[in-house]
């Protein structure tokens, strides 16, 4: 999808504006599509809530306001409670919850696991859906019920799309959906989506495309961040079947990226592509329910030194990469036990294949020499990893009781079996030591690992009254080791600095005696609200976990060490805490007829991880409090927001991880919806304030990149962006 096809989407949704305000309002006309009312509804008596209420549960109305503002699947939790992002690219950001992140979140798009398939983990799993396919997401932390977990430590992230929706008895055909375009002013982003359908009471297709593009963006003092920029193309289809109780969906689609840049890694994503299939059925019987799906997934991944890195480096080029397949299973079973609550079974599989390889740049080792003799790039490819495999067998089983009207329990077992192994690797050339010697000592090992894991989940809710409600978790939560946390294997200076997930700017190598990481989760909520107006509510969540076997790292032994700052380290086992705790909460101020209603939000985080040998942990978000003064005046519903981060004072030594000061930012927002038509626009960082995100790593994007020595002293933290006017509308039809 091209700037024409963006354009033509804009003045599409501009045309439809005009019409619909055309028409003559003194007649009613039916509409096609839901419109969301925004009366105020006034709901007494009992508040019903989830076993699991540390469980964020986000709906399309509020994903659609979000979509304005952000480009980045992630950035859609960015208002939940002990949530952060460690910086990435411009549409990958990698989540963390309660200061665990990455492969210890588990996060499926539609059922499907797709790690990053990258040694830069430059492509996790939500950035292969736009926030404009996203219907809803479910976000659990810490605690999570066996049913969702598996193979993850700090919670579940679950994207599903737009459920269909057929036509009603007696209708012949519905068509629906929705066009969609977005402006923001800093790196002058842009983008657009498209989604429509077609459906009789028992079959629906759909289809959905969308495109994003933004330039370098610029920070609070005007100075660009280079290797910023990204271009994102989406595009999919489904088949929906339903007749009687029983619902068939069959999905397919493509993801694009020509391009992302990275400011704060020592490479560029210079093409992502990323192919699937996936088939769900869901079906009712007397006995209950039966979900079973199944999925596959390939991707073709590259990187290489992008246009801002080799504006400082003439001439440096170094291709690498990877290709992936991803596939699975999940059949769950849901059995209604009368007044004693609900059981819950399944079984599922995954397996991961990936093939990392970095073609050669010269024909022959002399060929290799000048500014390249320290790497010898040539005359072979590198292995990082061959045909590695990673399979994961899982069964579970739950049970929910509502033991009274105030008493509701759950408890749940899984395990899983984790299966790993790879093949023979090998270095650009037989005659540089470190390639040769390490390549024979690595292929003479065996590679193969299982790995047994138990997981149990408890969690009891009392609900005393009508306006306070209690939660007690516990978790033992395991996660096996990833393939490139396992099978990385040269300590070559270049190889090392290649590799890398944590924007931090070090190298890193694998580990081949690595245990898997075993969390024992402890959360505790307490809720009070206001049962007869939901005038207010407030909810504390305070929590603590153990993990033995933490996966972190160490610096390398055998490795010569720079003396500018940056370190070479080895993934490595060590056991750690962390606690913390979430505050939300949420108060009407007062209501007027004439200038509509007030109402005020809040959302505080804090987070603490040490090693117990006394290191710190890497990228833990210190303090941070969002306030924000709500307003609604009929369709029209506006915001205007203070964030506080603290300073980041705490941090890891080992790796040279960078303090942060203290910042506030203002944001302000505002929105209508009329009719099928809603317009949001805002300004984030009204202030145009320079600032510093503390999980920013270090701005390394436009330096010379293939060795660590040759880095300026990594005293340049990342800063974030400046001040960006954004405007984004949705015609629903």
């Amino acid at each position: 999808m091209g700037n024409t096809t963006l354009l033509s989407l804009i003045a599409f949704v501009f045309t439809a504006f005009h019409a619909a305000y055309a028409e003559d309002d003194t007649e009613e006309k039916p509409s096609a599509s839901p419109v969301v009312s925004l009366e105020e509804v006034v709901v007494t008596g009992q508040k019903v809530v989830p076993v699991v209420s540390t469980q964020d549960d986000m709906s399309s109305e509020q994903l659609t306001v979000k979509q304005a503002q952000v480009s980045d699947t992630a950035k859609l939790m960015e208002d939940s409670a002990g949530v952060s992002f460690q910086t990435n690219g411009g549409v990958t950001a990698l989540p963390v919850i309660h200061g665990l992140n990455d492969d210890r979140v588990k996060i499926e798009i539609n059922g499907m696991l797709i790690p990053a398939a990258c040694p830069n983990h430059m492509n996790p799993t939500l950035s292969y859906i736009d926030p404009s396919s996203v219907g809803s997401i479910k976000l659990l932390k810490g605690v999570t019920p066996v049913s969702m977990g598996g193979d993850s430590i700090g919670g579940t992230i679950s994207v599903q799309t737009a459920a269909p929706v057929f036509a009603e008895p007696g209708k012949d055909i519905l068509i629906d959906g929705k066009v969609s375009s977005f402006f923001r002013s800093n790196g002058t982003a842009f983008g657009g989506s498209v989604a429509t359908g077609v459906a009789n009471a028992n079959a629906r297709l759909d289809y959905t495309g969308s495109y994003t593009q933004s330039g370098d963006y610029t920070d609070g003092n005007g100075s660009s961040i280079k290797s910023s920029s990204y271009y994102n193309q989406n595009q999919a289809a489904a088949l929906s079947l339903k007749f009687d109780k029983q619902l068939l969906e069959i999905k397919g689609g493509q993801e694009h990226v020509p391009f992302q840049g990275y400011p704060n890694a020592r490479m560029e994503m210079t093409n992502n592509i990323g192919t699937f299939g996936n088939i769900r059925h869901r079906g009712e019987f007397d006995w209950g329910n039966l979900d079973t799906r199944a999925f596959l997934e390939d991707s073709i991944h590259a990187m290489n030194f992008g246009p801002d890195q080799l504006a400082v480096s003439p001439g440096v080029n170094m291709p690498m990469d990877t290709r992936a397949r991803n596939l699975g299973y999940k059949v769950q079973a849901e059995i209604p036990l009368d007044q004693q609550g609900t059981v819950r079974f399944g079984n599922e599989f995954y397996a991961n294949v990936l093939n990392d390889f970095w073609p050669a740049v010269c024909t022959s080792v002399s060929s290799c020499g000048g500014p390249y003799a320290f790497g010898n790039m040539g005359p072979n490819t590198l292995i990082n990893l061959n045909n590695a495999t990673r399979d994961r067998l899982g069964t579970f089983a739950e049970w929910e009781s509502n033991w009274s009207s105030a008493w509701k329990a759950m408890l749940g077992f899984r395990y899983d079996h984790t299966m790993t192994d790879t093949g023979d690797v090998q270095g650009y050339n037989g005659s540089q030591f470190l390639y040769a010697n390490q390549a024979r000592q690595f292929n003479a090992k065996s590679h193969q690992r299982n790995f047994d894991t138990f997981d149990l989940t408890t969690l009891m809710q009392y609900t005393p009254n009508q306006w306070s409600q209690y939660e007690f978790g516990y978790a033992r939560k395991n996660r096996a080791p990833s393939l490139y946390e396992l099978y990385t294997w040269n300590t070559s200076q270049m190889v090392m600095t290649m590799i890398g997930w944590f924007g931090d700017g070090n190298g890193y190598v694998g580990n081949l005696k690595l245990k898997p990481e075993t969390a024992h989760n402890i959360t505790f909520t307490a809720e009070y609200y206001d049962s007869d107006n939901n005038a207010w509510d407030i909810k504390a969540t305070p929590y603590f976990s153990y993990v033995e076997n933490f996966i972190d790292a160490d610096r390398c032994v055998t490795c010569t060490q720079p003396t500018n700052g940056f370190y070479y380290m080895q993934i490595a086992n060590h056991n750690a805490w962390l606690w913390g705790g979430d505050v939300t909460g949420r108060s009407n101020l007062f209501t007027d007829p004439a200038f509509g209603q007030f109402s005020t939000h809040t959302i505080m985080s804090y987070v603490r991880g040490q090693r117990t040998d006394g290191s710190n942990l890497y990228h833990m978000m210190p303090f941070n409090i969002k306030l924000s003064l709500d307003h609604q005046l009929d369709i029209w519903n506006s915001g205007f927001e203070m964030q506080f981060v603290g300073s980041k004072n705490d941090v890891q030594a080992l790796r040279g991880e960078l303090q942060t000061p203290s910042y506030i930012l203002l944001n302000a927002k505002t929105g209508f919806q009329w009719r099928n038509l809603s317009i949001n626009a805002g300004v984030d960082n009204l202030l145009d304030k320079e600032y510093f995100y503390p999980l920013g790593g270090s701005y390394i994007g436009n330096y010379y990149t293939m060795d660590l020595g040759s880095t300026p002293t990594p005293n340049n933290n990342l800063a974030g962006m400046g001040r960006s006017v954004y405007v984004g509308m949705t015609y629903t039809y």
